[in-house]
């Protein structure tokens, strides 16, 4: 990035584009299996009222990847800003300070779900028998959430730290070893919906570690760790954990529109479960799962053209580069708006399948459909949401604060 002058056209800014936001696309729709699996497999092989389950569970623990976001977008914006400012230091505070806010606001949440999760679910009106059942699964996720949100954020922070491609692999590794166990714990082991939370789990625990080991090698060009030992005697472990108060402030207001529309989203969701639930039946909650989950595959699609660019406008942010960061925004514009309108199209011409993926009950299938032709209609707008949204945090000028 550092090579881009002031006579830069704009060959050189679409092929800067698409080599940073091709990890990034991938990375991100990869980590979307992570959902989509436990959908396919608890559809095929426990039944649609698992598979509502996992419906009206996804808003209660939506709640980690969108914390976790706000931290990798916040923390990676910063990093990436004062790097291109020139902010070195600065730029390594923000990720350290980013790794600190993982581990406070992952026992956090691990706390709120403990405590909250049973009410949360209860509020959706479904069955008694679908609230036990995604219960089993969240306390499962529960365990985890600490991981939960690390992996959705480290990765973010291997993308800030210029090195992309490292970041999609961690995250393709970790989604195939979520599916090998969601087979191996589902259809070998038929250990119902258990099995694909401690799937889940264990995948998110693999990708933060070797998130983690990639900052420990030699591959991390900003960040260098050494460990010393004093660190850890007790008078000093306050001091280790305590965390910078201007640069927390920077990267929570930097990313906390993400996690707004995170729980906006979950809202929503919780909303139509609860509606579902009263006025149709255990089909209609499956039928708008599935839909979610096809909803979800464009809406990674979308996070990701975010994700990717982000680095690149934050850094140009730092540079005070205005025309790359209007050149990036307008072809991030065209390729989110045209895949959207494509994206329905294509669930539309072939609802059949899609929906085969996860569940071939007849009613179920006919619900779907009517979901995949009226609900997804305006699929296109929540990815210009979800693009505007990542610009926003990009150039958040709180980073600027000397610290």
């Amino acid at each position: 990035m550092q090579n881009i002058d002031k006579n830069s056209n704009s060959t050189n800014i679409v092929r800067l584009f698409f080599s940073n936001i091709g990890a990034a696309i991938i990375a991100v729709m990869i980590s979307g299996i992570y959902v989509i699996t436990d959908g396919i497999f608890v559809g095929s092989y426990v039944g649609k009222e698992a598979l509502a389950a996992i419906g009206i569970a996804y808003p209660v623990f939506m709640i980690l990847p969108g914390v976790g976001l706000m931290l990798g977008i916040g923390g990676g914006a910063m990093m990436s800003m004062n790097r291109g400012a020139n902010e070195l230091n600065l730029s390594k505070l923000a990720f350290v300070t980013s790794i600190k806010l993982i581990l406070w606001l992952g026992a956090v949440c691990m706390l709120v779900l403990y405590s909250l999760s049973s009410a949360l679910l209860s509020l959706q009106g479904a069955q008694l028998a679908i609230v036990e059942i995604a219960q089993q699964y969240l306390d499962i996720y529960t365990l985890g959430a600490v991981f939960a949100v690390a992996s959705s954020a480290i990765t973010l922070l291997i993308r800030n730290d210029e090195h992309p491609a490292i970041a999609m692999l961690i995250m393709v590794f970790g989604a195939l070893l979520n599916i090998a166990l969601n087979y191996y714990f589902l259809a070998v082991l038929s250990i119902g919906i258990s099995g694909a939370a401690i799937a889940t789990v264990i995948s998110m625990v693999v990708v933060c570690l070797l998130s983690v080991g990639y900052f420990l090698s030699s591959k991390s060009k900003l960040i260098k760790f050494t460990l010393n030992l004093a660190d850890f005697k007790s008078e000093n472990v306050f001091k280790c954990l305590s965390i910078n108060r201007q640069m927390t402030k920077g990267i929570l207001v930097t990313g906390s529109s993400v996690m707004a529309m995170y729980i906006y989203s979950g809202f929503v969701i919780a909303l139509h479960n609860k509606l579902f639930a009263q006025y149709g039946n255990t089909a209609s909650l499956s039928a708008f799962a599935i839909v979610g989950y096809l909803m979800g595959i464009y809406y990674m699609l979308a996070e990701g053209i975010g994700d990717g660019v982000q680095p690149l406008l934050s850094f140009f942010y730092g540079q005070k580069r205005v025309d790359i960061i209007y050149k990036l925004m307008k072809i991030s514009l065209v390729i989110v708006f045209t895949t959207g309108i494509a994206t329905y199209l294509i669930l539309n011409i072939w609802p059949e399948f899609f929906v085969m993926l996860f569940n071939g009950d007849t009613q179920v299938m006919n619900k779907a459909i009517t979901g995949i032709k009226y609900h997804l209609a305006g699929m296109y707008l929540d990815g210009l949401i979800v693009l505007m949204t990542v610009y926003f945090m990009a150039v958040q000028r709180l980073s600027l604060i000397h610290i």
